[in-house]
């Protein structure tokens, strides 16, 4: 085409927006739809949608999603998505494995606008970083000899205290052959005349290291428009927003209560728009897992918390992107991956203290460290065969609540005084079971005080995770319970049962994230090229004509 020196070569051009994407854009985004348990295979590995679940906003899985019609909930069984599914692999129906759209319900499992599910779509990349939050961010905790930060969020401001774990001793427990479990069963004996520090037989001596919690006043301060970064320590965390802030931790992260915001009332939409918070956004990256925290013991008073055991509510956008290094974990990687989950996964109950009569003053003493004198720990294979029961185990439960106290086996009662004595359980019964000794975060905790189903999951907000975390457990799946007796934490090994435990899910999304993201919060990626550094969502294309 000839064109004159004096006419516009471009006829026509074409305008296109483009807009900035962050991992906040999505709901719900998990890159590797397989659990933490996938070592175990495809079985162990697998998590699904059921029928507590309902999600408001976008979901995308870079993998298979699997579907389960179970649990109750509000649709048949069905979980329930009112917004896009989309998945890079296809829609799987638990237990069988079949295509979800040859056997269920699809119209009434995705309620969202049409395309309301899509599956083989283009995966997006998922390699987020934390690497804005640390160049911008202010650093805070930066001691080598702090474990834990944790922080408590008042709007803007923030204080906190932060915790050195330190070996305290090398403790001596002895191992009888029979042991009161609580007041009344050693005040029996006492009052019977008996004493069993001299009457039982002394079977085994354990040495547990016992470790102190030393907590101390953390720095406090503001966040306005900004992101923190947390090094080297877990950080604990939970509060009030106000304003923007992200904060970011190289550590695992543990959510110890409500995080809320300042400007929109608990459980309601932060993006009504009858109500609209215009001001409270929060993000929260963990370079390892985010985990909702079971009770804790508060650091100022040591009461117990039990903020995350009848419902938990979060706003802000979430992300877990560890991954696990398979050069150094081979197939245990998986174990390392971040995830978005919620911790004592396992309940078993163990043996609190009490306070009793002493046989050898009559006096009122307490009791403390009860497993340590029924329990050989750690377990330990070189005990003799007569004795080998008494390792830390987990039976099968009686009346099925977990293992350990507060149930003990009238054969362990009736074992007292001795076998030495015509004792007719002459070859010792064991004692029932308990947790592995601090597993339980506020060990030790009857198991009628253990809380198994602790609510819904209210997410005003995002969630992204590089593999999918459990937010419920059935209590019975054979790769944390292939046995009813042995514990091996190494290998994620529970011994026992117990009934299900952990949250329903109640996911809204906030569409402020659209088109406002926390500060420095991880952006996503669609690989136009090995050297792309932003991604840009496609929202509109305009052919105009151009000026002069």
């Amino acid at each position: 085409l000839y064109v004159s020196k004096n006419e516009i070569p471009v006829k026509r051009m074409t305008e296109r927006l483009l807009r900035n994407e962050s991992l906040a854009q999505y709901q719900y985004f998990t890159d590797i739809e397989r659990s933490e348990n996938e070592d175990g295979g495809p079985l162990a590995a697998r998590v699904k949608f059921w029928g507590p679940d309902v999600l408001n906003g976008k979901v995308h899985s870079n993998d298979d999603i699997w579907i389960q019609c179970a649990g109750g909930g509000i649709n048949d069984g069905w979980p329930t998505f009112y917004d896009q599914v989309t998945t890079a692999g296809i829609f799987k129906k638990h237990p069988g494995g079949e295509h979800l759209p040859e056997v269920a319900p699809m119209d009434q499992i995705f309620q969202g606008p049409e395309p309301a599910w899509q599956e083989e779509v283009p995966p997006i990349i998922f390699e987020p970083n934390a690497e804005d939050i640390r160049q911008n961010g202010v650093w805070l905790f930066d001691d080598s000899n702090i474990d834990i930060a944790y922080v408590k969020i008042d709007g803007s401001g923030y204080t906190s205290m932060v915790a050195n774990i330190q070996l305290a001793e090398i403790k001596e427990f002895t191992v009888y052959s029979w042991y009161p479990a609580d007041a009344a069963q050693a005040n029996e004996k006492v009052y019977a005349g008996n004493n069993w520090f001299e009457e039982a037989d002394s079977l085994w001596v354990n040495h547990v290291p016992v470790y102190d919690t030393l907590w101390t006043n953390g720095p406090s301060g503001s966040v306005i428009n900004h992101s923190v970064f947390v090094n080297d320590c877990e950080l604990w965390i939970e509060g009030e927003i106000s304003g923007k802030q992200t904060w970011g931790c190289s550590d695992t992260i543990y959510i110890v209560g409500d995080i809320k915001y300042e400007g929109t009332q608990l459980g309601a939409l932060p993006d009504d728009p009858g109500n609209l918070n215009r001001m409270d956004y929060f993000g929260l990256v963990s370079e390892k897992k985010l985990i909702i925290r079971y009770k804790h013991k508060d650091p100022e008073t040591g009461d117990i918390i039990f903020h995350n055991c009848d419902d938990v509510y979060m706003y802000g956008a979430y992300a877990a992107i560890g991954k696990g290094d398979e050069a150094l974990y081979g197939e245990m990687a998986c174990h390392h991956d971040g995830i978005f989950t919620f911790q004592y996964q396992h309940p078993h109950g163990s043996t609190p203290n009490f306070t009793a009569l002493s046989p050898y003053t009559l006096e009122e003493t307490l009791y403390t460290y009860i497993d340590f004198h029924k329990y050989i720990y750690p377990i330990n294979n070189y005990v003799p065969p007569n004795i080998q029961g008494f390792n830390l185990h987990g039976a099968p439960p009686p009346d099925g609540l977990p293992c350990g106290y507060n149930y003990e086996d009238p054969f362990y009662i009736a074992t007292y005084p001795d076998a030495s004595e015509g004792n007719p359980y002459y070859n010792y019964t064991e004692p029932y079971g308990t947790d592995w000794p601090w597993y339980n975060p506020v060990w030790s905790e009857n198991r009628l005080n253990i809380v198994y189903e602790r609510g819904t999951l209210h997410i005003y907000g995002a969630i992204a995770q590089r593999r999918r975390g459990f937010v419920h457990r059935s209590g019975i799946d054979p790769y944390n319970h292939p046995d009813q007796y042995e514990w091996d934490i190494d290998e994620y090994h529970y011994d026992g049962t117990h009934p299900s435990t952990g949250y329903a899910k109640d996911y809204h999304y906030d569409q402020r994230f659209l088109f406002v993201q926390p500060p420095d919060y991880p952006q996503v990626y669609r690989g136009w090229g090995t050297n792309i550094l932003s991604s840009f969502d496609e929202q509109t294309w305009f052919f105009k004509t151009p000026g002069e």
